[in-house]
């Protein structure tokens, strides 16, 4: 079976700092995968070159056996999630949700009923007139997540997405953000510097530092049997 997201030999350097350097990965359809790593590791840079939002020095990046290597970011059928939200003040729940529907030129009524679907999803039904502001973190967070998955992508990319909430609420999140990835099928890859959470939530993990990858495992095999000192 052909991997969902292939990486080969990725090399990304701002200057003389290499941010990553000779980074191949497999990721398999269906799977939750995590970087995971200190700041500064090149985890963030690995997710945003798969984004398309940087471009690479060397290396070639695979999704679903199509190379999108020097595709553009919105070529690439990809939902994201950031640390930030990144929610229009101005806008509704709905709206928000809407943007990237409208903005692939779906029909309006065929956005209605996905938007609709989206909020249910999330747990949200009810809430599509509202404003941002109106919401708690956690709603707002879930915001995110609907805005990411309604655009059915073949891929959801997260990057620290439950940072910014307090503890209790981000183990409540956790839980339901690998629910909802379940129940979709979605293959996702989660950027965090949480050794908890990315043991918790991942099929296998990534663990990187200074732009390599240390180890790349089941959390119980990382947890049991660290291939170095670092990890």
């Amino acid at each position: 079976m052909p991997a969902a997201v292939q990486l080969t030999r990725l090399r990304k350097s701002y200057g003389r700092i290499v941010a990553i350097d000779d980074v191949s990965l497999r990721v398999e359809g269906g799977e939750f995968f995590s970087l995971l790593g200190p700041s500064g590791c090149g985890k963030t840079t690995t997710l945003r070159a798969i984004a398309g939002l940087i471009d690479l020095d060397a290396g070639n990046i695979e999704i679903m056996s199509r190379d999108v290597t020097s595709l553009a970011v919105h070529k690439r059928n990809i939902g994201m999630v950031f640390q930030s939200y990144a929610l229009f003040p101005h806008m509704t729940v709905a709206q928000n949700i809407a943007f990237g529907l409208r903005m692939r030129g779906v029909k309006k009524g065929e956005i209605a009923a996905r938007v609709e679907r989206a909020l249910d999803l999330v747990r949200l039904g009810g809430t599509g007139e509202r404003l941002p502001r109106q919401l708690s973190g956690g709603q707002q967070q879930r915001v995110a997540f609907a805005r990411a998955v309604v655009i059915e992508p073949q891929l959801l990319l997260l990057d620290e997405p439950l940072s910014n909430l307090d503890a209790k609420l981000r183990k409540e999140m956790q839980i339901e953000l690998r629910a909802l990835q379940r129940r979709l099928g979605i293959t996702a890859i989660y950027v965090t510097h949480d050794q908890e959470e990315a043991l918790t939530l991942s099929d296998r993990i990534a663990v990187m530092n200074d732009g390599r990858i240390a180890q790349c495992a089941e959390p119980s095999e990382i947890y049991r049997s660290p291939a170095n000192r670092f990890v």
